[in-house]
């Protein structure tokens, strides 16, 4: 399990900043602030481990994620054409430099490889300035636990597809590849067996007071999905089902399907649902994440994602070290991104309450009263 994100010269980060996990994190704040960066240095990796189970080259554009270019991703104030993504576990420290590849923008070669503080990898560079880099030890990546756990990671993006009728069938597809936006989740209920969508249906229903899910033509061409909003036999069309059931479908099934010990990362899981929906699909994830050894990042803009958080602590469904808050902020004198540490104690009080963190509905009341 990943305990630590470090990032250097890497979009938003130019020091050297150290974003510590728990078992559930929540990357909280304002829009720009940085949240989205942590969770793509997670993706770039990941992508690049999945296609070559290599990092020596990086992809910048690939299945994950979709970045551009070397000179987009590198941070504009950097002194020095690279950057540097570290990983931490309880039992591995992972440090990674990259810089770019001449006439090949969308792509980053690796320069710097410590795993535990040792380098294990030799770099030249040439009289034209071409840098060509080694391995020390023939496999030196295939053993490097925390790069191959990363093939498991999952990620539901924050741009979810939303109601969708029916798909053309793809046999080809793996049984639990939703796709970023959730492009895939009717072929992926349709390729499982009858026991996933039993699971799906009863996790709807709970998150959202009452739901119902056939999926028809399963050998077909064209597979179909219907929905209900309340237990029973009569389906519709998605499209004609209330939004949040399509949003929230693909988050359900990620951590239904997620490998046990793997990394699950969700962007925005609040989106279309109403605050009491919010929490209990809180609650679904954390519960999930106990049963499965499973850890989850969550980006979000919620105050009720937070409080699921706290609940969840002050029930003692979370030990206090298994949940964590970063908060995202902007320092005004410097431009530079800041975050905060936020824990929660056994009654589920925040150990900080930064500014503007959580405060807007104050902020609105004291206005309403005003006389």
């Amino acid at each position: 399990m990943l305990t630590e994100i470090s990032l250097r010269n890497f979009k938003c980060f130019n020091e050297t900043s150290s974003i510590p996990l728990a078992q559930v994190t929540v990357l909280y704040g304002k829009n720009g602030r940085g949240k989205s960066t942590v969770v793509q240095s997670l993706l770039l990796l990941s992508q690049t481990m999945k296609d070559s189970n290599d990092v020596r080259t990086l992809q910048l554009m690939g299945g994950l994620i979709t970045l551009g270019t070397f000179d987009d991703v590198l941070n504009s104030e950097a002194n020095e054409k690279e950057f540097e993504i570290g990983i931490v576990s309880d039992t591995e420290h992972v440090k990674l430099a990259y810089t770019s590849i001449e006439d090949k923008p969308q792509l980053a070669q690796l320069i710097g490889l410590l795993v535990d503080g040792v380098e294990r990898l030799d770099v030249n560079a040439s009289e034209d300035g071409q840098v060509t880099s080694e391995l020390k030890v023939a496999g030196a990546i295939s053993d490097i636990k925390e790069l191959q756990s990363l093939k498991d990671l999952a990620y539901i993006a924050a741009d979810r597809r939303g109601p969708v009728n029916a798909v053309e069938r793809k046999d080809a597809l793996s049984e639990n590849w939703l796709g970023t936006k959730g492009e895939y989740l009717i072929n992926v209920l349709a390729q499982n067996n009858a026991e996933l969508l039993t699971d799906v249906e009863d996790t709807l229903s709970k998150v959202l007071s009452g739901a119902a899910i056939k999926i028809n033509n399963r050998d077909s061409e064209r597979v179909e999905l219907y929905l209900n909003s309340i237990d029973g036999k009569k389906v519709y069309r998605p499209v004609n089902v209330g939004f949040g059931y399509s949003y929230v479908l693909p988050v359900i099934v990620l951590a239904l399907l997620a490998n046990e010990g793997s990394t699950i990362i969700i962007e925005n899981p609040e989106a279309h649902l109403h605050p009491g929906a919010q929490s209990r699909l809180m609650e679904f994830l954390i519960r999930t994440a106990k049963q499965r050894g499973i850890q989850i990042l969550i980006e979000s803009h919620s105050d009720h994602v937070v409080n699921g958080l706290r609940l969840a602590v002050k029930t003692n469904l979370l030990k206090e070290n298994e949940a964590l808050i970063n908060y995202f902020d902007r320092n005004l004198d410097t431009e530079m991104t800041e975050i905060e540490q936020i824990y929660v104690d056994g009654n589920g009080e925040l150990s900080a309450y930064p500014d503007d963190f959580m405060d807007e509905w104050t902020r609105q009341l004291m206005e309403l009263i005003k006389s």
